[in-house]
């Protein structure tokens, strides 16, 4: 295996040097078989282990977690559901130097899929990185010079860009078939419980090496949840928003041809309800500027009211987008349907999603991209998965930057965005159903931060431009050059 400093040289490195030492020869052929390993094999990693093998011509031939039980758990479910033995890696550097190795796909938590996706490319793997795209703005832009520069096919696992149907009617929407589009309304309305406090001070599973899962971020270990409440703490994760809002955010902006970053944000959200130590928002609602028209987008992670176990809606869907145009509004996620100014539906949009919410469909347009070294051949490119999950982290960014100001004085400070007033004062209604004191509670009002689309920067604003990127932890750093 090549030492780090080795692997650091040779990213330093000219293209024509690394690519003649680190990287196997292109995946030419059709007929030729194309071995995977897929890294990290909790939730989402687990369904592609058991996805990939039912492409034709695909092999899955080895699995990488740090966690050595969760390894050897899903090696023992494929070695009796598909009569195969994986090769075992427990670190990825592992997997990046094996030259059995063809493709990789990175189901690890969010601070890896920068460096992880920079990794597999100097490596000479095509890589499937599951959304967010990045954990940063700035390691997006390295990711796609990565894959540009080393000729590797990197597909983001935003998989409803493989839904046609979705794509025929987005196209449709901008031709006007909904007539002036006047908004989009993104929709993440769910239920979930406090992550708690731990009773005492954390430690990592004796089974996980803890150094490699946090990788580029601290050491710090804050949560009892090992292998889930890291979504919830900014170091690791990029809040519900950077969570689901990927897949949201992504339709909202399709759906209009939005394809660059949007020319200001705007946030209100904070963590209510619990009594737990996560830092992010469970309740969160977001404006974005385009010229197309403006996207909304409201994350509710509390159910209707106080011991309930349901969760909100609004139009009849609780996760999804809604397009409203002057002649008609489309509701929808997965499949959806058009409706008239007095709601009747004269119009469903369907079609084919395939199994695996998707996935499967997008592992599939991956595989055919592979096979023929045509980076236009895939469905969800790293600039494609950059632009929407640059959202999420523009939304963030507003967020952190914010104030916090009173509860009860929100209605009064949105009076002048009407779209984000209307979902301001629906969410003071459903905290205060929650048991949230309206009267003493605080709201963290973000700030409405201007964005030069051509740079993805903020103009003159050093604090907001600070977040564009992490302080990376040695070794685990991605590189200036790639």
């Amino acid at each position: 295996m090549l030492s780090f400093n080795r692997r650091q040289f040779l990213a330093a490195a000219s293209a024509t040097a690394v690519t003649s030492i680190t990287t196997p020869s292109a995946f030419a052929s059709a007929n030729d078989e194309l071995r995977v390993v897929v890294i990290g094999l909790n939730g989402i990693g687990r369904t592609h282990l058991n996805g990939f093998p039912e492409i034709s011509g695909v092999r899955v031939v080895g699995a990488c977690d740090v966690d050595s039980a969760v390894l050897g758990k899903r090696a023992e479910e494929f070695q009796k559901k598909f009569n195969s033995k994986l090769k075992t890696y427990g670190d990825m550097r592992q997997v990046f130097d094996d030259p059995n190795v063809d493709a990789v796909v990175l189901a690890v938590p969010n601070h890896w899929h920068g460096l992880g996706t920079v990794w597999g490319c100097q490596a000479g793997k095509d890589v499937y990185t599951e959304k967010p795209c990045s954990h940063n703005i700035w390691e997006a832009g390295q990711m796609e010079k990565a894959a540009k520069k080393y000729d590797r096919i990197v597909q983001i696992g935003i998989q409803r860009r493989s839904f046609t149907h979705l794509k025929d009617f987005f196209q449709e929407i901008q031709q006007g078939v909904l007539g002036k589009v006047k908004q989009v309304k993104g929709l993440y309305l769910t239920r979930r419980n406090s992550i708690s406090r731990p009773s005492a001070p954390p430690k990592p599973l004796a089974t996980v090496n803890h150094d490699q899962w946090c990788g580029p971020a601290p050491t710090k270990l804050e949560r009892a949840n090992y292998h889930y409440d890291w979504h919830w703490f900014w170091d690791y994760g990029n809040a519900e928003l950077g969570n689901n809002g990927p897949h949201i955010l992504d339709l909202c902006r399709w759906s209009i041809g939005a394809e660059e970053f949007p020319t200001a944000v705007s946030s209100v959200g904070g963590r209510y309800a619990w009594d737990d130590n996560g830092q992010t928002p469970n309740t969160h609602l977001l404006r974005y500027e385009y010229a197309q028209a403006p996207i909304t987008f409201e994350i509710r992670d509390l159910p209707t009211a106080t011991g309930k176990k349901d969760t909100c809606d609004y139009m009849g869907i609780s996760y999804g987008i809604v397009v409203e145009g002057e002649d008609a509004t489309y509701v929808g996620f997965d499949t959806g349907k058009v409706i008239d100014s007095q709601g009747k539906t004269i119009r469903e949009i369907k079609g084919t999603t395939g199994p695996d919410g998707g996935r499967q469909l997008h592992r599939e347009n991956f595989v055919k991209a592979v096979r023929s070294r045509k980076t236009s051949d895939l469905n969800c490119n790293v600039r494609t998965g950059h632009l929407s999950t640059a959202l999420c982290h523009l939304g963030n960014i507003s967020h952190q930057t914010g104030d916090a100001i009173s509860l009860k004085s929100l209605r009064e400070r949105t009076q002048e965005q009407p779209l984000v007033h209307e979902a301001a004062v629906r969410m003071q209604s459903h905290l205060a159903a929650n048991g949230v004191d309206v009267s003493s509670a605080h709201v963290q009002l973000g700030k409405t931060v201007q964005i030069d689309p051509k740079t993805e920067m903020f103009p003159q604003d050093e604090k907001a431009n600070m977040l564009l990127k992490r302080e990376y932890r040695a070794p685990y750093i991605v590189p200036e050059v790639v």
